[in-house]
């Protein structure tokens, strides 16, 4: 029997008790050290993302959505844009109050919310730190593989910049991906981005303006930026999962008990 896969029936209760990982067709979910405060700007940058950072995907997913239908229906990122840009009265003149008003309390919850559930998730990592592994290396289902292995970080930044929600699929977070691809089409769409840009490269500055739409252009830059350092970071984490993976398996199968390990 592999040892890795399950933990020996003579482990002490207490180093079953929690796990650190564990490995679906579809996803890898973790429990690792996040910087509290990184996790909060990014909950501040786009609500969900910061609960996506932490793999606590269905609250996430809530947030994301919730964020969409309140900001459009306020002209929230409108009026931001127009009040970054000197145009306050404009900015005034677009923001609804009605959604506006229910946005707040939310918004602060969402990041409050993420911040202290990072400080709790970064306890059990201590805690699990040095703790044995107690997961399988892979997931076989009729409708997926997944196999924990090792993966350049880099290169999840380099498929998140062509798309965000590629990074997410080249590090096996399929239903993350799925809803990054869904939110970045859906804004650029929006936005009026592309046609945008490629009046801009073609030099007429004033008719893109007009074609971009500020009120849905302002979310790209959270989307674009939250895609490339989440695959980062998770793809980093991931390469530490499977070292440690690999290492107890080794250590469990391959090493002498007699041999004493350096300190």
């Amino acid at each position: 029997m592999n040892k890795t896969e399950e933990p020996s029936p003579c482990m002490h209760p207490c180093m079953r008790r929690r796990e650190t990982a564990k490995v679906t067709f579809y996803t890898i979910g973790m429990i690792y050290h996040r910087p509290p405060g990184v996790i909060a700007w990014w909950s501040a940058a786009f609500p969900g993302f910061g609960y996506i950072s932490l793999c606590s995907h269905l609250k996430g997913y809530l947030f994301i959505i919730w964020e969409i239908i309140i900001n459009v229906n306020s002209n929230l990122n409108a009026a931001i844009v127009y009040a970054f840009t000197g145009r306050f009265d404009m900015s005034i003149a677009v923001v609804d109050s009605r959604w506006l008003l229910l946005y707040c309390p939310v918004y602060i919850f969402n990041i409050w919310c993420s911040y202290r559930m990072a400080v709790s998730i970064n306890k059990v990592a201590q805690i699990t730190q040095n703790q044995p592994l107690s997961i399988k290396p892979q997931a076989i289902t009729g409708i997926g593989i997944n196999i924990l292995d090792k993966r350049p970080p880099y290169l999840a930044i380099v498929w998140s910049m062509l798309m965000p929600g590629l990074g997410h699929v080249y590090t096996t977070r399929l239903t993350t991906a799925l809803v990054l691809i869904g939110i970045w089409t859906m804004t650029v769409f929006y936005s009026g981005f592309l046609p945008a840009l490629h009046l801009t490269l073609l030099g007429q500055f004033g008719q893109a303006v007009l074609t971009a739409d500020p009120q849905w252009l302002l979310f790209l830059p959270s989307i674009y930026c939250f895609s490339m350092y989440d695959a980062y970071a998770y793809c980093v984490e991931y390469n530490s999962l499977f070292d440690r993976e690999q290492a107890q398996f080794l250590r469990n199968n391959y090493q002498d008990a007699a041999f004493e390990m350096p300190l």
